[in-house]
């Protein structure tokens, strides 16, 4: 784990608590895209396979994209997240939510077979509290689905302090392996995989532009605005594609053979015993 300056971040908390009071209607429809609920169907089934039962919990739930699906889906899927805003948009859907600290004595007498932490661990500066919290309240055979950006990306490696996942507010960056040696040394989670997924287009568009100037400040925000537009135009090609679709999945097993891709995605599984 790498961390940043996580005091200096922490006083910004607020700011990125409002995030989804800054994003425009337009944006929040994106979000609620047919490609992202198509991928949330896909994970919730394979999820789905590992458990008896449908109780799942989102930490950080945010404006409620996962609790839709999962409701459509026939989970019972209740939701968490520390921005007011984000949850009255869930309320607004009639959503499972609540503006709850992942370690309030309010969940202490639940259990679910499903925890989600999507984009979430490296907002805090000590995320083994969380890896610990997930497995007090997961039930026997229970999955901690865990998502983070991979510093060991080949974005990360091609665009050093330009790439775009560098924010203030993000406090700890990881690898598979640091990952990896977190949750086994913390926790008794066992493995189930940890994957290192998906390289975006713009990747090396910024790469290509990073070679042709100094100014890393502006091949970062060339890079976040590129992500909003290539990349979300190849995501609804894929999504209509399967030819493309199968060649995806050949990119992604590749890449995370390698621990090369942008997101680390982490299966954790509670023992029964």
């Amino acid at each position: 784990m790498y961390l940043a300056n996580w005091e200096r971040n922490l006083a910004r908390s607020e700011e990125l608590y409002d995030y989804y009071g800054r994003l425009s209607a337009e944006e929040l429809t994106q979000r609620h895209s047919p490609e992202n609920r198509a991928r949330q169907q896909k994970l919730l089934r394979a999820l789905a396979g590992y458990t008896r039962g449908r109780r799942l919990l989102d930490v950080g739930c945010g404006d409620g994209q996962l609790l839709q699906t999962a409701k459509d889906e026939g989970w019972d899927a209740v939701g968490i997240d520390l921005s007011g805003t984000a949850i009255l948009l869930c309320h607004r859907r009639g959503l499972a939510a609540s503006k709850t600290d992942f370690f309030d004595v309010s969940l202490d007498g639940r259990r679910f077979d499903v925890i989600v932490m999507s984009e979430l661990i490296e907002h805090v500066p000590s995320p083994q509290r969380f890896l610990k919290r997930a497995e007090e309240l997961l039930d026997s055979n229970g999955i901690l689905y865990l998502t983070t950006p991979n510093f060991g990306s080949l974005a990360r490696r091609a665009l050093g302090e330009s790439w775009s996942v560098i924010h203030p507010e993000h406090i700890g960056y990881f690898e598979r392996s640091t990952l990896r040696k977190m949750a086994s040394a913390e926790t008794r989670l066992r493995e189930i995989k940890i994957e290192a997924n998906n390289i975006a287009p713009s990747t090396f568009v910024a790469w290509m532009r990073r070679r042709g100037t100094r100014r890393a400040g502006a091949v970062a925000e060339l890079h976040r605005e590129t992500r909003r537009g290539l990349d979300q135009r190849l995501r609804r090609a894929v999504h209509r594609s399967q030819a493309l679709e199968a060649s995806k999945q050949l990119l992604n097993h590749a890449v995370s053979r390698a621990g090369l891709g942008d997101t680390l995605v982490a299966w954790l599984q509670k023992p029964s015993v």
